[in-house]
């Protein structure tokens, strides 16, 4: 990835406001992200971090812990910290996610938070099915509701789809799914950026009231394949996008 003229020059911002740690996490997670740093090449040591930074040495020592329980870094004997190759990166972290997000995605990356999806999301919503609580078939209806109350309006539209996926993850009420959420908002809010979905709600929203309906009659397959269906229509939309961009 070629780098800015911002991102070349040294970590030269200072930081006097409240919350140093998470600003500091940030500011070093999103410049490893970015490709600042390359895999393997050694974190500048914690003095020459915090004066860069300007910050104490026990901040930048525990941001680079949180860097390293994400899999962005790994500290060595002798050696220092060392920056990770992006396979060991925790993808479903939503600090992870956002950083990629904010650098700039491409089709590939899209391609596989789809992939992800309909993996993941057919099965959440089979078990949603035949688990849901009926306040949380009301919330995934409340999130529909939304969604066609505000045709116009992309954000709010944007938020009620969002709201209805992850609803329907808690829902499934496996524990383990319920961190994919996280990767849920981020394949959303990164598809959004290439396709309007207002432009296209005449045809999803129909597609996201099956899948309320099939979890309405707790009919497990037919939930299963609605969202099959509804993700293989998002997919064909961003592939479409993605083409008319290329």
């Amino acid at each position: 990835m070629t780098k800015t003229k911002s991102e070349t020059k040294p970590l030269g911002r200072t930081y006097r406001q409240r919350n140093l740690h998470s600003q500091v996490v940030r500011e070093i997670g999103s410049r490893i992200v970015r490709g600042f740093f390359k895999p393997m090449d050694v974190l500048p040591d914690e003095e020459s971090m915090g004066n860069q930074l300007g910050v104490s040495r026990t901040v930048v020592r525990e941001a680079i812990k949180v860097m390293a329980a994400k899999g962005l870094v790994e500290t060595r004997t002798r050696r220092g910290t060392l920056i990770l190759h992006d396979r060991f990166w925790n993808r479903l972290d939503p600090d992870v996610l956002s950083w990629i997000d904010e650098a700039g995605h491409d089709g590939q990356f899209l391609q596989q938070l789809t992939e992800m999806r309909k993996i993941v999301e057919p099965a959440a919503a089979s078990l949603a099915a035949e688990r849901a609580e009926e306040s949380e078939i009301e919330g995934i209806a409340k999130a529909c509701a939304t969604m066609q109350a505000n045709l116009n309006d992309e954000q709010a539209y944007a938020e009620a789809d969002t709201n209805f996926h992850c609803t329907i993850l808690e829902a499934s009420h496996n524990a383990f799914l319920k961190p994919i959420a996280h990767a849920i908002r981020a394949a959303l809010r990164t598809s959004m950026k290439v396709t309007n979905p207002t432009a296209h709600s005449s045809q999803s929203l129909p597609l996201h009231l099956e899948i309320l309906n099939a979890i309405r009659r707790h009919d497990p397959k037919a939930s299963a394949e609605a969202m099959q269906r509804h993700l293989e229509y998002t997919w064909e939309r961003i592939e479409k996008e993605l083409d008319a961009l290329s």
